[in-house]
């Protein structure tokens, strides 16, 4: 065109870099609106309150940032806990639970496995040893039974059983033996019963949700007498001293809470004996103990609560065939039993674990079947027999005033 100057090579140059620079913009603009979608217009404020708290928190100076929407701050730590009391094969349970190749438990405790099974820790007690073979059964007054109590045990959700009892011995160590064998070949936990002195130094840990439980087990004695030297290690047989040993190697070797089954009382009578009253807070006075689970009356006894800590004193048959129809000194309490619900709880502070809810299903057996019956909900039962059985095992363990509600 004339009278325009013609540019110069160097002109050219910087036109043509000052070009790419603007497409090169214009591209980056273009990639960053398609990855960015327009945000979401604020909603209108409906006051000038609300239209202020819109503004977050930890926008203002020195604010705390909140957790973010739909969750919330980790509490303590906690797990639970369901015990139980006798499991007494009776010839008559054991005969209830004949099939054509065996035997078989497990209906027995149908209605109430879902319950146990709940819990972090189901704690049983085993009042009868079982065979190793069922070559040589036998029932009262010396127990020896059929070793698929244990299948039944483990369907039931058991996860550890004390075995200390007055019966213990009944058989010798084929009992011993057969016991073990047969809560090991069915995966329980146990305490209270060991096949070497070797054996009876391990402390039983069983684990409950984020802890770690030991289980002790120990009886008053043994119906067929005290058992020799080189056998004491069969079963335990209460000694202050030695539980406080045991209960201070459980801590040692990691143990959160300390639970210890104790074989005591008197036979049919809900009142605690002079021993339980007096051993029993010596030993939960311990800090190594933190919780006493007691068995052989065979009715339910009281709990109590010493130092912030529980003792429960009998727990009653959880099966059984006793009955006023089956013996002659057994009162109508015999059919009754208890599921005995505890939530343990973790101190944040102290690192403590404590007991901090206690509550109760009350339970009882129907002789017909012999299944292990939850009172409260739906058994089909005859309501009035339901009813006056939930009274009597309340009623029990409230004696000492503390409260433990039925769940």
């Amino acid at each position: 065109m004339p009278g325009m100057r013609s540019q110069s090579p160097l002109e050219q140059a910087v036109a043509w870099m000052l070009f790419l620079l603007i497409v090169a913009g214009a591209a980056a603009s273009i990639a960053l609106d398609r990855d960015d979608p327009d945000p979401a217009p604020a909603p209108a404020a409906n006051s000038p309150e609300d239209a202020a708290d819109d503004t977050p928190a930890d926008d203002a100076p020195g604010g705390t940032p909140e957790a973010p929407a739909g969750t919330t701050a980790p509490g303590p730590r906690s797990f639970t806990i369901a015990a139980t009391g006798d499991l007494l094969i009776h010839e008559s349970v054991a005969d209830a639970a004949r099939t054509a190749d065996g035997w078989d438990f497990s209906p027995m405790f149908a209605h109430v496995a879902p319950i146990l099974r709940d819990a972090d820790l189901a704690v049983c007690h085993v009042e009868t040893p079982m065979s190793p073979n069922n070559a040589r059964l036998s029932y009262f007054p010396a127990f020896i039974v059929p070793r698929e109590l244990a299948s039944a045990i483990a369907y039931a959700g058991y996860d550890t059983c004390s075995l200390a009892s007055n019966h213990a011995t009944d058989a010798g160590q084929e009992g011993i033996v057969g016991t073990i064998s047969a809560l090991d070949r069915a995966q329980v936990s146990h305490a209270g019963m060991s096949l070497s002195p070797e054996d009876r130094d391990r402390v039983t840990l069983v684990g409950a949700a984020d802890a770690t439980v030991a289980h002790l087990s120990y009886t008053y004695g043994f119906n067929n007498g005290a058992l020799d030297a080189d056998e004491a290690h069969f079963s335990n047989v209460i000694d202050e001293a030695a539980i406080l040993d045991e209960a201070r190697r459980a801590r040692s070797e990691g143990a959160d809470f300390v639970v210890l089954s104790m074989h005591w009382g008197a036979n049919y009578d809900a009142a605690p004996d002079d021993t339980q009253t007096s051993l029993g807070p010596r030993l939960l006075a311990s800090d190594d103990i933190d919780l006493i689970l007691g068995h052989h009356a065979h009715v339910v006894q009281p709990v109590a609560q010493i130092g912030g800590e529980y003792l429960v004193y009998g727990l009653g048959n959880f099966l059984s065939n006793q009955s006023p129809e089956s013996c002659d000194v057994c009162p109508v309490s015999t059919t009754d039993g208890v599921i005995v619900h505890l939530t343990v709880t973790e101190d944040e502070t102290s690192g403590q674990w404590r007991v901090t809810d206690i509550t109760h299903t009350p339970t009882w057996v129907d002789r017909s079947n012999y299944e292990i019956v939850d009172v409260l909900r739906g058994s089909g039962r005859d309501p009035a027999v339901m009813a006056e059985s939930a009274q009597r095992t309340a009623s029990a363990l409230g004696t000492l005033g503390v409260s433990v509600a039925p769940r």
